[in-house]
């Protein structure tokens, strides 16, 4: 299995993009998602803030998460599951209120926030591959997920996922295929121009 954990907010959208109806998210913005799950075959983890709009338990959805859900499937897509809640605890002291250009200054107890969620779910399922698209930094490297990460941007106007982060999170997630296929001297020249 290959996986796709997936932010909302920065990645599906951005500071350029404005739609009530959509809650924000930019359709083309999924559609670079289809892209990367039609070159793979992964499957989409939610990891975003998005998730709490959804209850494992009662199957109860809030209305933004059901806009979400309704917005992959227009695009032959669906949420494979939600990463487990472990709420993030912080090594520095917080104000009620912080400003987002101050959430750089911030970083999780590790154990804790969206670090160890992503890192729990990678234990818990043992996926042959992963990329993790987000806009912001939750210790990827405290975990050794460095090189699984693609950071997007939702400040930039045309921001959130673009095309050149598809192409790395194609070759990420095909990965161990390529070397697979290298080591049975399968030339993988086709699988690298695909992704150009």
């Amino acid at each position: 299995m290959k996986a796709i954990f997936l932010d909302v907010d920065g990645v599906l959208t951005n500071s350029g993009y404005r739609n009530p109806e959509t809650k924000n998210i930019d359709p083309e913005k999924i559609e670079l998602i289809n892209e990367i799950v039609k070159q793979t075959g992964a499957v989409i983890v939610l990891t975003s803030t998005w998730k709490d709009g959804y209850n494992k338990d009662t199957g109860e959805k809030d209305d933004y998460y059901k806009v979400l859900e309704h917005l992959m499937l227009e695009h032959g897509l669906q949420i494979y599951d939600i990463t487990d809640k472990i709420p993030a605890l912080t090594r520095e002291s917080m104000y009620v209120s912080i400003s987002l250009n101050d959430l750089e200054f911030v970083h999780c107890v590790h154990g804790t926030g969206r670090g160890a969620e992503v890192d729990k779910w990678i234990n818990d399922h043992h996926p042959d591959s992963y990329v993790i698209l987000d806009d912001e930094d939750h210790g990827w490297k405290e975990y050794g997920y460095e090189d699984a990460w693609i950071q997007t941007s939702w400040y930039d106007p045309n921001g959130g996922l673009g095309k050149n982060d598809v192409k790395k999170a194609i070759v990420i997630l095909n990965k161990n295929e390529n070397q697979k296929n290298s080591a049975n001297g399968i030339n993988s020249e086709t699988e690298d121009n695909r992704c150009r």
